[in-house]
């Protein structure tokens, strides 16, 4: 969020930006083309990304579309045993009506939503900071394994990106012209981004401390401009109103029970994701992830912080450059909102949720890119840390997210229809059930003994600590008799030893030795998964 031209301000405006110390040249005219044409790859590569992947779908994203091919008037109802909010699966709803129900269609929607998003950024930024920004804007998005990844998952991370986009250009509007068409269209935004997702509360914490400090200092346009956004934001409050008595269940029954308070010490690891994807630690990082993280805190110190002098010198305040200390709050405020966040609540800080605040991000890369003092300079950096992002984005693109398509076509071959089939835990289910093909089988997921289709979060741990894995192995002994069922099973998802433990129970219950038919690959797929047989009795 920041200022235009048009308003008076503390930053420089579009048309006065740092001066060049390289000024006008042919050579700094042969720079500006090859910078250009390292954008036009990143857009060109990043394009074709955005709809290639070659995995199959995982937990997350089948669970999206289970809820999403229901009727529309039971999506409040399944949503509440979710715990998200509802725009993204109303869209998603209706696209795979038009477009179908394969996992290229449907992932397609993401794609479409990142797509737009490039167009969006290189126009919010060409209006608030620049010609030079606005190509490395959009040159970074385009080439950034974070949007790209989310861009081929079916959720609502990249429709939360498009959004935020808007909101920024939308600021930026308001702060040029202070009018109630453009209030209500801050709004209408900031409405449909609390309908995709609840983290765009976090982000109203900054904006609004700003919008306040605006309204309290400033005079003019400038105060009224920040009244108007005060106004927006208390609109899309009250537009959620209707929302609320869900968003009240699904706080005090939903949201991730495994999860620990997030430490400091996490930092590294969870910046390691936001450069690529949430499935990315510390520990896993290879040379073009390294790469990538170092180009990225590289250029947003500079973004944040720098400001070039002569060709050879630059200026760091430590107060930040103006133009990019209201983008550094609320980037910053709203990552600090939602880890104090769930701290207090013991909740998942997770890299993706952070998608509100990414094109703040990107802006703030574009202005380090830009910031260096020399148009060779940056194309030269830009080189690099193109060249690391595309790099990532074609390993994520053969990254595999889930084992279940590997165990669906052994369960083909080797599993007879109507076999009991038990899914430990049911977080399992929606996955292997769209490739295993869920009519086929008996399916029982743990803890529940319900069909995993849909993992219902509704007071999940105190259900899991509820079950008996003596009971459990006991009633799925009877309700296979005499022929042979399977475990599909897999550790960790919060839960530690409790489907290895129930492997054993039934295995104790039963009276049966287990054959294994697929072995976890947690190395290879996100989400593995082995398959066992227990034999027929006699």
């Amino acid at each position: 969020m920041t200022e235009t031209s048009g308003a008076a301000t503390d930053v420089h405006p579009p048309s006065g930006r740092h001066a060049r110390p390289d000024a006008p040249s042919p050579a700094r005219d042969v720079a500006t083309w090859a910078f250009l044409a390292v954008v036009a790859i990143d857009v060109v590569a990043g394009l074709y990304y955005r709809f290639t992947t070659t995995s199959k779908m995982w937990l997350d994203e089948a669970q999206s579309v289970n809820i999403a091919s229901k009727p529309i008037r039971d999506l409040p109802a399944a949503l509440r045993r979710d715990g998200a909010p509802p725009l993204y699966y109303a869209l998603l709803h209706f696209w795979m009506g038009v477009a179908g129900h394969s996992d290229a269609s449907i992932r397609a929607l993401s794609g479409v939503f990142a797509v737009l998003a490039l167009p969006l950024m290189w126009w919010v930024v060409r209006r608030g900071f620049g010609r030079m920004e606005a190509w490395a804007a959009l040159g970074f998005l385009a080439a950034s394994p974070f949007a790209v990844y989310y861009a081929t998952e079916t959720r609502m991370y990249s429709l939360v990106m498009l959004l935020a986009t808007a909101g920024v250009g939308s600021v930026i509007a308001l702060f040029a012209k202070p009018t109630v068409p453009r209030m209500l269209l801050l709004a209408l935004i900031a409405s449909l981004l609390v309908y995709t997702h609840y983290w765009a509360f976090y982000l109203f914490v900054p904006v609004g401390v700003w919008l306040v400090w605006v309204a309290l200092r400033a005079t003019g346009d400038r105060r009224r401009s920040g009244a108007y956004g005060l106004v927006s934001l208390a609109l899309a409050v009250v537009a959620f109103l209707p929302w609320l008595p869900s968003f009240l269940y699904q706080r005090a029954h939903t949201g991730t029970p495994w999860a620990s308070a997030p430490t400091l010490a996490s930092a590294y690891g969870w910046l390691a994701g936001f450069i690529f994807n949430q499935n990315i630690h510390s520990n896993d990082l290879s040379l073009h992830l390294e790469i990538a993280l170092l180009c990225l805190i590289f250029l947003l110190v500079f973004g944040i912080a720098a400001a070039p002098l002569a060709r050879d010198r630059m200026e760091f305040r430590l107060t930040g450059q103006p133009r990019a200390r209201v983008l550094a709050f609320v980037a910053v405020g709203t990552l600090a909102v939602g880890w104090l966040a769930s701290r207090a609540a013991s909740t998942a800080f997770q890299p993706r949720y952070s998608s509100v605040v990414y094109p703040v991000i990107v802006v703030l890369v574009a202005l380090g890119i830009v910031a260096l003092p020399t148009r060779w300079l940056q194309v030269g950096v830009f080189v690099v840390a193109s060249f690391a992002a595309l790099w990532t984005v074609h390993w994520g693109a053969q990254a595999q997210r889930t084992q279940a398509g590997k165990v669906a076509k052994v369960m083909h071959a080797s599993v007879a229809d109507k076999s009991l089939v038990v899914v430990c835990p049911d977080q399992l289910g929606p996955s292997l059930l769209r490739y295993a093909n869920a009519t086929r089988y008996r399916f029982v997921g743990y803890p529940r003994f319900s069909s995993p289709d849909l993992v219902n979060w509704v007071d999940y741990k105190r259900v899991v600590d509820a079950t008996s894995l003596e009971a459990f192995a006991t009633r799925v002994t009877r309700a296979a008799g005499a022929a042979p069922f399977y475990l599909v099973w897999s550790q960790g998802y919060g839960f530690h030893e409790v489907c290895s433990n129930l492997r054993d129970e039934l295995t104790r219950v039963s009276g049966r030795t287990p054959s294994t038919l697929v072995i976890a690959k947690k190395y290879v797929f996100y989400q593995s998964m082995n398959l066992l047989e227990y034999p027929p009795t006699r």
